[in-house]
């Protein structure tokens, strides 16, 4: 088990979180694009 922390800078960082990554972000707006 590891406990970490995390810190967002930005809102783009945010919007990653958000989203569970950064790769489940871009396939998300690659499937939106499409």
């Amino acid at each position: 088990k590891l406990e970490a922390l995390c810190r967002i800078d930005t809102a783009n960082e945010l919007e990653y979180y958000r989203h569970g990554g950064i790769l489940h972000y871009v396939l998300r707006k690659m499937i939106g694009a499409a």
